[in-house]
């Protein structure tokens, strides 16, 4: 990476037995041996990438115009493993870049899946499906991991602390995002007709979340990033495998482009397939976008989580499950209403009654339980038992007519 003259082999020697390889330099063995290396790193080294296996199995069934049910069940299996990759790919890259643009390019990546999925909704007008979709991802999130890791880590320590002013910030963010969906569904319940009141309060809920989002990511990546990052010290635990500069910046950009297009077809397929799949399956198609998806597409990093919380990072853990929740609620809802609103489809923030007070509890238990900075298993196993029955409540909910 020096300017003028390239190095002389002495210098390549004297680099090589330093032991301190450029990151950059990812290519200095060859093409074959990169290629080798980073297809082995992207597809033999996690055993959920066996899951892949169904995309294919996906294909032949639309094209033959076969069962939708399993066509569903196909997608949903084999996106998971694609999603996984994508965080891992987008870690690659964010080593070759400054850490503010790093943090940056994990989270805005991290949320592709959902954001991917809710687009092909709203392209086929399934509005309900992106809201409680959305709200799923959401509600898996703040509930369902962030319970399992608080069980899984308490499990072998009595206590796990993590820092209260981040959880502060988180909490009262959600509480924000909270709001923006309760004035809306407020507005339409009193307003006498349809005033279209609720949408206008939307999109301009709207366009200031994303200000907030903006405001939150620099917050959280420049002016008090200390706030949001594990201690140093508990790092130097061996465990730097996955650092590994693998990819390199041009592979990085390439395997994300390869990845999203393959999740870009399965969603398109899962969401296609989505109503078929519920009446075939007798369970409601609301059951399937706010449960099923959720759990099944975030399945990556629902363990991961639960890695980090069982070797007590709880700062790492909190912040997949309760970061990934806040960046769905402020940027990823509002992107989307936005879009609707470009497009001329009127997807609004009123996510109804019951799917709007399953989010206010939801919020105010999960703030009640981090407001300490301090977690025990007990608490993992209320907030499991919370999502249950949220999910048992979307299992017989059926909407009240037709949008």
């Amino acid at each position: 990476m020096g300017k003028g003259r390239g190095p002389t082999d002495h210098q390549v020697l004297r680099d090589e037995d330093d032991g301190k390889k450029d990151p950059l330099d990812v290519m200095a063995d060859g093409f074959g041996p990169y290629l080798k290396r980073s297809v082995s790193a992207l597809l033999l080294q996690n055993w959920l990438n066996a899951l892949m296996l169904c995309t294919p199995l996906a294909v032949v069934w639309v094209v033959n115009e076969w069962s939708p049910g399993l066509v569903f069940l196909f997608s949903l299996l084999a996106i998971a493993p694609f999603a996984e990759r994508l965080s891992f790919v987008t870690e690659q890259l964010a080593m070759h870049t400054s850490e503010t643009l790093g943090g940056l390019l994990n989270a805005t990546f991290g949320n592709v899946t959902e954001l991917i999925v809710s687009l092909f909704a709203l392209q086929r007008g399934l509005l309900r499906i992106v809201q409680v979709s959305l709200l799923g991802s959401i509600l898996s999130n703040l509930l369902l991991v962030l319970g399992c890791a608080f069980f899984a880590g308490g499990v072998g320590t009595k206590a796990q602390r993590f820092n209260k002013t981040s959880c502060a910030v988180n909490a009262a963010m959600l509480v924000i995002a909270l709001m923006s969906i309760l004035f809306p569904f407020l507005l339409d319940s009193v307003e006498e007709g349809d005033t279209g009141a609720g949408l206008t309060v939307s999109r301009v809920m709207s366009v200031l979340l994303l200000l907030l989002y903006f405001c939150y990511v620099y917050f959280q990546l420049c002016s008090h990033s200390h706030l949001f990052e594990e201690d140093e010290g508990e790092d130097d635990d061996g465990d730097d495998d996955d650092e590994e500069a693998i990819l390199g910046v041009w592979g990085s950009i390439f395997w994300l482009a390869v990845i999203t297009v393959f999740i870009s077809l399965l969603s398109e397929y899962m969401v296609d397939a989505l109503e078929a799949a519920a009446k075939g399956w007798g369970v409601p198609d609301l059951f399937l976008g706010t449960i099923v998806i959720p759990i099944v597409g975030n399945a990556a990093e629902h363990a991961a989580a639960i890695i980090f919380a069982v070797k007590n990072k709880m700062e790492l853990a909190l912040g997949i499950a309760v970061g990934s929740a806040v960046q769905i609620a402020v940027f990823v809802v509002p992107m989307l209403v936005c879009v609707a609103w470009v497009s001329d489809i009127d997807l609004s923030l009123n996510f109804h009654a019951f799917e709007t007070g399953c989010l206010l509890i939801t919020i105010l238990l999960v703030g009640f339980i981090i407001q300490n900075g301090e977690s025990n298993w007990l608490q993992g196993v209320m907030l499991i038992m919370a999502y249950c029955a949220i999910s048992a409540g979307f299992f017989v909910h059926k909407e009240p007519g037709p949008e």
